[in-house]
């Protein structure tokens, strides 16, 4: 196991991926990277890291060799972070644990070695003795913060797996909002076979896998009702997509079936977009 060092211009908590400024920086950093490696993270001695960070040992993180977009992250983020509209450290690498040290001592008073431009733009192994300095100091874990609910969905299919599987389908939200805090999906199933047009809005963690379900029910092959995907939009927690959920069904009580509540009928395909669209943009 190795510990590097790199300069960075602050240090939140929840903590987003190790970034880098160009892809090369970040693939010499893979190049680098042991599985169990861990990166420290010293603040700048200049502007725009704040006064009271500047010089100091922040925090540690362990990263992965996962390669993410900085921006698919929710990240605190100042004006001078941007140029010309780009971001300037667009490139990561995903993080397994991070620590913060409380104490914050001065880099320079614990490793007087002069760091140069590479310990800046990318990282670089201390020696064993800086690294025991660093190790005898207090670590303290912190949340690490989460790929927006697009960008697992773009990684999921670059590995080819599937996000959290979707609870069987029920009416009662007790047994699955302990899970509000994961990724989840608003979802429109357009009914086909029904006798006028109808819809089942919901949200599930996964929306594919719900319509699945329905189908299953329904046994369409034998002339019951197909459940279609119609709309979707994904968020990055399940209360935010239970609370479109909410809204859209709010917006449309007159044409709620009296035999389930979350299935809309005699509505057409546009007034479904055209509330889907303010939902979405939370103007509904």
């Amino acid at each position: 196991m190795t510990l590097f060092l790199t300069k960075v211009w602050g240090f939140d908590a929840p903590l987003g991926p190790l970034q880098f400024s160009t892809r090369g920086w970040r693939d010499n950093a893979l190049r680098q990277l042991k599985p169990g490696d861990q990166v420290l993270l010293a603040g700048t001695t200049d502007a725009p890291t704040p006064p009271e960070l500047r010089g100091r040992l922040l925090g540690v993180m362990e990263p992965t060799n996962e390669p993410v977009l900085s921006l698919d992250f929710d990240l605190r983020h100042a004006p001078g972070d941007f140029v010309d509209g780009e971001y300037k450290w667009p490139f990561g690498l995903m993080n397994r644990k991070a620590w913060s040290i409380p104490e914050g001592p001065l880099l320079a008073e614990l490793i007087p070695r002069r760091f140069h431009m590479d310990a800046a733009q990318g990282i670089v192994p201390l020696t064993a003795a800086e690294e025991a300095q660093v190790r005898s100091l207090p670590w303290v874990d912190i949340v690490l913060l989460r790929l927006s609910a697009q960008a697992q969905d773009r990684m999921a299919r670059k590995h080819g797996t599937a996000r959290r599987a979707s609870p069987l389908p029920t009416t009662k939200r007790s047994g699955i909002m302990h899970m509000r805090s994961e990724p989840a999906f608003t979802y429109a199933l357009e009914i086909k076979g029904a006798s006028q047009p109808a819809y089942k809005i919901g949200w599930a963690f996964d929306y594919k896998q719900r319509a699945r379900q329905f189908n299953q029910a329904a046994m369409p092959d034998l002339g019951g009702l197909e459940y279609v995907p119609f709309r979707y939009h994904s968020w990055n927690t399940a209360r935010l997509a239970f609370n479109m959920e909410q809204r859209l069904l709010a917006h449309f009580t007159k044409h709620r079936s009296r035999s389930n509540h979350e299935v809309i009928v005699g509505v057409s395909h546009r007034d479904i977009e055209a509330m889907w669209i303010q939902g979405v943009i939370g103007k509904l």
